[in-house]
């Protein structure tokens, strides 16, 4: 079964096994802007976001699913759980090539805005 709770600081050294972005996560969990996805007891994902990141609004900065946890569902239900720690318009970035990320997108009926 896949939970989803804010992350804590004790899940840092759990989210760097698989996190493939530079830096640590730290500033994210000290300020309570991700949300972890386990497995058991093992953190298996996560989604951060910036408040105000773009245009003012909350903007998904990082959204990430260890290797072996992928195609389950995970990062679709990490981004409906958004809705449980914010309000209003959220974003969230991709390219048109990155056919996973598009597929998420769609998959949780999240609108595109062309540029």
């Amino acid at each position: 079964m896949i939970t989803t709770r804010i992350a804590e600081p004790y899940d840092l050294s759990r989210i760097m096994t698989f996190d493939s972005f530079p830096g640590d996560r730290i500033a994210e969990i000290v300020e309570r802007r991700m949300l972890v996805a386990e497995i058991g007891d093992m953190v298996v994902a996560y989604v951060a976001w910036q408040h105000g990141g773009c245009i003012s609004k909350d903007y998904v900065n990082k959204l990430v699913v260890a290797d072996g946890y992928r195609r389950r569902g995970i990062a679709q239900g990490l981004i409906g759980a958004l809705n449980t720690v914010l309000a209003g318009r959220i974003f969230i970035s991709t390219g048109a090539h990155n056919a996973a990320a598009v597929a998420l997108r769609k998959g949780t009926g999240w609108a595109a805005l062309d540029r």
